[in-house]
């Protein structure tokens, strides 16, 4: 296993480096290897536990997602569209498994990667039964309105033509390996690729990282931009939003990118190992917001409070 974690870039990893770059270094790299508690030093094991853990708005996105999945796949088989409350019972009892989970916290220290533990049950928080409320309200909306989406609209033609469900795939940009993962992938009858991004959260601006959607597609499907829609399903809401991406679009977004890894990569001592620098060149960006949720509060001692 090497010393170090292998260099990549990715939406979620340059999120994280906004948020915070103490937060950035615990995640990828003070807690790999931590794995290995039989070599891991104690710091190592403990950001890698910290490191699983979740939280009830990140397991229910997960969850939603799974649905939106589980959907698309039985419509690509043939068989009849899940029931809404067949989906929404679902997600409800496994949301239930992850809270029941969480109060089991030797077995998590045991095998934290397959076990769910909830930030909010790990540190007590008191925002939990406001967001067990929230959720709930959230799963009902977001199960009524996938069937009344354009993209399950689309879908429910005979000529569309699943490309890829919730694949991990990568890009070389700027000599790095850039990693996507589309929430669904289709071609229409008159060959345009329609790149689709569950959302089950609130509206927001989602342009950059379907941009880079945009330009993985062209690449990889070798088609031009004009034939490639990309649109954002806010299942909350059941609302949408739809866009094209222009080479000037494209030129933007990678050229973005290109700038992330330029500062990422001056955070590493080594390129050829990518071993990060000391752990106090990763300055701490204290804020209320971010610190009430952040995994690592634990031990960092550089957080708002």
């Amino acid at each position: 296993m090497a010393q170090y974690p292998q260099w990549s870039y990715s939406q979620s990893r340059a999120s994280m480096f906004d948020e915070c770059l103490r937060k950035y270094y615990y995640h990828y790299y003070g807690a790999h290897n931590g794995w290995k508690t039989d070599s891991a030093d104690e710091m190592q094991v403990r950001l890698y536990r910290l490191k699983q853990l979740s939280n009830l708005y990140l397991v229910f996105g997960d969850l939603a997602h799974r649905m939106c999945e589980s959907a698309v796949r039985s419509r690509e088989e043939g068989k009849d569209k899940p029931r809404e409350h067949f989906l929404e019972q679902t997600i409800r009892k496994l949301l239930n498994q992850a809270y029941v989970e969480s109060m089991d916290a030797d077995q998590w220290r045991l095998n934290p990667k397959n076990r769910t533990m909830l930030s909010e049950i790990y540190y007590g928080d008191d925002t939990l039964n406001d967001r067990i409320a929230t959720i709930k309200e959230r799963a009902s909306a977001c199960v009524s309105n996938l069937y009344q989406t354009l993209t399950w609209e689309d879908l429910s033609r005979a000529s569309t033509d699943i490309l890829e469900i919730e694949k991990w795939d990568t890009m070389m940009l700027h000599d790095t390996r850039v990693y996507v993962k589309m929430d669904l992938l289709y071609r229409r009858s008159n060959g345009n690729i329609v790149i689709v991004d569950w959302k089950t959260g609130k509206e927001d601006d989602f342009s950059d990282q379907l941009m880079l959607y945009a330009s993985y597609v062209r690449e990889h499907y070798r088609v031009p931009l004009e034939q490639i829609e990309l649109r954002v399903e806010y299942l909350l809401t059941g609302k949408h939003r739809e866009f094209t991406a222009t080479e000037e679009d494209i030129r933007k977004v990678e050229e973005n990118v290109g700038r992330y890894i330029e500062e990422m990569r001056s955070c590493v001592e080594d390129e050829y190992y990518n071993r990060p620098k000391d752990v106090t060149y990763f300055t701490a960006m204290p804020s209320h917001r971010s610190c009430r949720d952040c995994n690592f509060r634990e031990v960092c001692s550089e957080r708002a409070v």
